[in-house]
């Protein structure tokens, strides 16, 4: 059987950092992501033999320069991308400049990550005795993978468990398929868990906990923008950021391209607070309707799926 371990990113793998995944079976050394900085993987780029990439977020492929050359596997939904521009441009349309920005400046991007092989969705990619079972969760990015290093532990990526998230501000992503991926994660059935962004693991009652909790953030987001709209007027998702709702903060020299990814996040859960009864939409966005239970119902909902 492969041993695997976590590399632990700088400050327990928060961001603009991420924690890899290193699988060892005999002389073949597999990489998961690239984040955990550029002197982790500088340590060990020469015993390293393949990498596998769970998506093409920044902070999961920043140390990518480091390791060209090496047979790297990726999602098939990451197309072969020519430049960090056309990246950006997936992730940021109207603001990817300031996305190229953030990721050489925040975490060093240097390069793309260029697949010698694309995997599908939940196909195991295995590679000259080591074999990695990949589960889809595409709520947080289509290509959004979470990995299953060694039976009964699984890498559940950017279900990261932190304050910071759930993030689904990029166009393609979904904040109720990010709550349905949680729920799998839930009952997965697995004994450990580790994210991308915290350096522990957590096993049986304390897992479950931690997941709950998790998708009930997503429910007080909802909560905290449908609090701030207006009774009466109108508000959209530009207008309410910088308010807290959200990001506490937006980190100096990226205030930028945050505020369009908390805009992004907004603009998403707009709509479901209209379908869940609690927002009227207007020609100027959307105001609140008093005296609304669908958030409540939505939480005893996910209370009842994660029991």
């Amino acid at each position: 059987m492969a041993n695997a371990r976590l590399i632990v990113g700088p400050n327990g793998g928060k961001f603009p950092f991420s924690n890899c995944l290193l699988i060892e079976e005999g002389q073949t050394v597999v990489l998961v992501d690239a984040g955990c900085s550029h002197d982790n993987i500088a340590r060990i780029r020469d015993k390293v033999t393949h990498v596998v990439f769970t998506h093409h977020h920044p902070d999961h492929i920043s140390g990518y320069n480091l390791l060209q050359g090496k047979p790297t596997y990726s999602p098939a939904q990451e197309e072969p991308y020519r430049s960090l521009e056309d990246l950006g441009k997936r992730y940021a349309t109207t603001h990817y400049r300031e996305w190229i920005h953030m990721a050489t400046t925040l975490m060093g991007v240097k390069t793309v990550p260029v697949a010698s092989e694309y995997y599908k969705p939940g196909e195991d990619v295995c590679i000259r005795g080591v074999c990695i079972k990949t589960i889809p969760a595409p709520g947080h990015l289509l290509s959004h993978t979470l990995i299953e290093p060694s039976p009964g532990w699984l890498h559940i990526t950017d279900i990261d468990l932190t304050g910071f998230g759930p993030w689904y501000a990029n166009p393609e992503a979904s904040p109720l398929q990010f709550l349905a991926d949680i729920e799998k994660a839930y009952h997965y059935g697995a004994k450990c868990y580790t994210t991308s962004h915290k350096p522990d693991r957590y096993c049986g009652d304390e897992a479950r906990e931690r997941l709950r909790r998790y998708a009930l953030r997503l429910v007080e987001s909802l909560e905290a923008v449908y609090n701030a709209l207006p009774e009466s007027g109108y508000a959209d998702e530009w207008s309410l950021t910088g308010r807290g709702l959200l990001y506490r903060r937006y980190l100096p020299g990226v205030e930028d391209i945050m505020r369009y990814f908390e805009a992004a996040l907004i603009r998403k859960l707009l709509p479901i607070l209209h379908t869940l009864g609690c927002a009227e939409p207007g020609l100027d966005g959307y105001r609140r309707r008093v005296g609304c239970s669908g958030i409540d119902r939505l939480r005893e909902g996910v209370l009842s799926r994660l029991s």
